[in-house]
């Protein structure tokens, strides 16, 4: 048993490592996490999430292949994403990522999308484009920008793994914009609180 389970973490441990690769060689920087084990986070971590392992936080966040080799031959640590330089991230809950979606779906724009198992969705965005209304932090999205980070795939937390549902290859890597995905949500709010019969008003000239 202690062998199969040191072989299975051994290969998890690898997926880890190549979903780093994968982001980095993209230009999407990370920083390595604290990981579930054992039924709790590794160093002590007293948060409900993976925070940066490193002492320097997240600003220690690189997009350099060597420096990821390095960091994932280690430990199994769990990926994260940084926001705030490259990309920021729109965090939000699933019902309304679906929604979301399906509208960026409508308007021709590919979008990574990632589902987390505590059930909230993210989308990556163009950095530096958008500020959070008042009224989406209120149904719970979260604008994760500098100096903020997400737990990226494969990572597990304590309830599963983090998955991307729409893949950034699936999108060329492309960034939608941060106020298409805004707007897309904005609506999805006001839908949500109007009812199941009131019409779509995102606009089919939206910017992006």
């Amino acid at each position: 048993m202690s062998s199969w389970w040191n072989s299975s973490r051994a290969v998890y441990g690898t997926e880890l490592r190549a979903g780093a690769l994968c982001l980095v060689d993209h230009g999407w920087p990370v920083v390595p996490g604290t990981w579930w084990r054992d039924g709790g986070w590794s160093g002590r971590c007293a948060e409900r999430d993976s925070v940066p392992a490193l002492a320097g936080g997240v600003a220690e966040a690189s997009t350099d292949p060597a420096q990821v080799v390095r960091w994932w031959s280690r430990e199994p640590f769990a990926v994260l994403l940084a926001t705030g330089d490259v990309l920021d991230v729109l965090e939000m809950p699933a019902w309304m990522g679906r929604r979301v979606a399906r509208t960026l779906r409508a308007t021709g724009v590919p979008a990574p999308l990632a589902a987390t198992p505590a059930g909230s969705w993210w989308f990556p965005v163009s950095a530096g484009e958008a500020t959070l209304a008042g009224r989406l932090a209120a149904e719970g999205v979260v604008l994760h920008g500098a100096g903020s980070w997400v737990v990226a795939p494969p990572s597990e937390c304590a309830d599963g793994l983090v998955h991307w549902r729409v893949s950034p290859s699936a999108c060329g890597w492309r960034l939608p914009s941060a106020w298409l995905v805004h707007s897309a949500a904005a609506e999805a709010a006001e839908v949500e609180s109007a009812g199941p019969q009131r019409p779509s008003t995102v606009a089919s000239g939206a910017r992006y």
